[in-house]
C-alpha cells in the first residue's frame, strides 16, 4: 500500500496526475463559490437591506458601497441608483438580474463537469490495470504483474470516487443555495425600485 501522495499517484500512473488536477481544481471552484459569489451577494443584500430600513442617507452610502464592491449584483445596484428616480427600469432590471444569478453559477460548472470527469477517469485507470493484468500472464513474474494491475485498477477508481462524491454534494447544496438566493434577492430589488418609484 502506497504510504505517500507520490507512491500513490505513481500506483495510479497514468491517470493519478490527471485526477489529482480534478481534485485541485474541485477545490478551487467550491473555494470561489464559498468565498466570493456567497459571501459577497450576501453582503450586498445586507447593504440593500439596511439602506431600505434606514432611507435618510443610506442611498449615497450604497452607492459607494457598490463602487467599493465589484460584483454582478452591485452592478445591477448601480445601474438602478444611476438611473432618474422617475423612470421605469423594472424590464432592465430583470434582465440584468437574471444575468447575474446566471453568473453566479460560473463555479457549479466546473464542479459538474470534474464530477463526471473524475469517475470516468477512475474508470479509464480500472481498465488500463486490468489490461496490465492480461497482458502479464504467462510470464514469469505473471503474481507480480497481476497484483500491480489489481491495485493500479482499485486507486485510480478509489480516486475518481473521492473526487466525486464530494463534488456531487458540494454542486447540489449551491444549486439549493443559489434557488434560496435568487429569491431573496429579486424580493430584495423589487422593494428597491418600489422604493425609488415612491421618493
Amino acid at each position: 500500500m502506497p504510504e505517500t501522495i507520490r507512491q500513490f499517484l505513481d500506483a495510479c500512473h497514468p491517470f493519478g496526475y490527471p485526477l489529482l488536477t480534478c481534485s485541485v481544481l474541485l477545490i478551487a471552484a467550491i473555494l470561489y463559490h464559498l468565498i466570493f459569489v456567497g459571501r459577497s451577494w450576501k453582503r450586498t443584500l445586507a447593504q440593500i437591506s439596511f439602506a431600505l430600513s434606514h432611507p435618510a442617507d443610506a442611498e449615497r452610502a450604497l452607492k459607494e458601497y457598490c463602487l467599493q464592491h465589484h460584483n454582478a449584483l452591485t452592478e445591477v445596484v448601480l445601474s438602478i441608483l444611476n438611473s432618474p428616480a422617475d423612470t421605469s427600469t423594472e424590464k432592465l432590471t430583470e434582465a440584468r438580474l437574471a444575468h447575474a444569478i446566471d453568473s453566479g453559477r460560473s463555479g457549479l460548472a466546473l464542479i459538474s463537469i470534474i464530477t463526471n470527469i473524475a469517475p470516468m477517469l477512475g474508470i479509464l485507470g480500472t481498465a488500463w490495470g486490468l489490461v496490465d493484468i492480461f497482458g502479464v500472464f504467462g510470464s514469469p513474474e505473471a503474481q507480480a504483474g497481476i497484483a500491480m494491475g489489481i491495485s493500479k485498477a482499485l486507486y485510480t477508481t478509489i480516486f475518481g470516487l473521492a473526487i466525486a462524491v464530494p463534488g456531487v454534494i458540494a454542486g447540489t447544496c449551491f444549486e439549493r443555495r443559489l434557488e434560496n438566493r435568487a429569491a431573496s434577492i429579486n424580493e430584495t430589488f423589487t422593494t428597491l425600485l418600489s422604493s425609488r418609484h415612491s421618493a
